[in-house]
């Protein structure tokens, strides 16, 4: 056992599908953050964060990009593998990035690098009806596939506009058959991305795996937001999102301080010296 940052007893068992699944059913809610690299994987794996994801988000968290469609293969298995060795009790969900699964083989093949090369415990991809194959053929592989629907950020060239979807009868209903079909086909989770709590709720009456939402209601059985907006680090944040600390000002400050050490010579000290023998 571990002690988390409130003081409480935290468990280092290894999350795993099967535990998600019993968090479902006991109706305990699922806190997911996003995470790019090892040491805040190790931050959040010690808050007692028992799932993230690896979020194509990087591309614009991380690298300051516009869009998350910059976010390459070999940029997603690297940051994936630092997150597992950083934090090796989560369970790991991976990205797909854009343009990652145009074929089923192709789909297959690149799934099969997270789990194998990157230790992720699950991939996600952005999908509707028309992935159905892609997920079956994962599925029969042994690849956990969590289907995001909703806002689909990939496809925004696409759609015309980061707006929420579901927002007629007509685009829940869809919504709602889609994950149907998709964890018929074999998904093991449903993301819902910016969609109203009405959406939400049909969806989780309608399938029988965890629903976890971003923007999408309480009626999911669990919420994630990415790490960046919630700790203030991003120039504008939805408005789901709780931001929950001011780090920019603490970076700040920190680097305002070793400037002012550095000019007033009163780095390095003797303390931070070598001796010569």
């Amino acid at each position: 056992m571990k002690s988390g940052a409130s003081g409480e007893q935290r468990t280092t068992r290894k999350i795993t599908l099967a535990v998600l699944r019993q968090m479902r059913l006991e109706q305990r809610p699922i806190a997911m953050l996003t995470c790019y690299d090892f040491p805040t994987a190790q931050i959040l794996a010690d808050a007692g964060v028992p799932l993230l994801l690896v979020g194509d988000s990087a591309a614009t968290t991380v690298l300051g990009e516009k869009s998350t469609v910059h976010a390459t293969m070999d940029f997603m298995l690297t940051i994936t593998r630092a997150v597992r060795k950083g934090a090796p009790g989560v369970f790991l969900l991976a990205d797909m990035p854009f343009g990652s699964y145009p074929t089923v083989e192709t789909a297959v093949e690149n799934a099969r690098r997270f789990l194998s090369e990157a230790g992720a415990d699950a991939v996600k991809m952005e999908c509707d009806r028309r992935q159905e194959p892609m997920i079956a053929a994962m599925s029969a592989a042994g690849i956990p596939v969590c289907a995001h629907l909703g806002l689909l950020p990939q496809h925004v060239a696409q759609e015309g506009s980061y707006r929420y979807r579901g927002r007629t009868q007509e685009e829940a209903d869809r919504l709602v058959a889609d994950g149907v079909a998709l964890v018929k086909a074999g998904a093991v989770l449903i993301l819902l991305e910016a969609v109203p709590d009405t959406v939400s709720r049909r969806m989780v009456e309608a399938v029988d795996c965890p629903v976890l939402g971003c923007g999408a209601g309480p009626s999911c059985h669990g919420h994630v937001v990415v790490l960046h907006d919630m700790l203030g680090l991003s120039s504008q944040t939805p408005r789901f999102v709780e931001r929950l600390a001011d780090l920019p000002s603490v970076i700040s400050q920190a680097a305002r301080t070793w400037v002012s050490t550095v000019e007033n010579r009163e780095y390095p000290a003797a303390r931070h010296q070598y001796p010569i023998k």
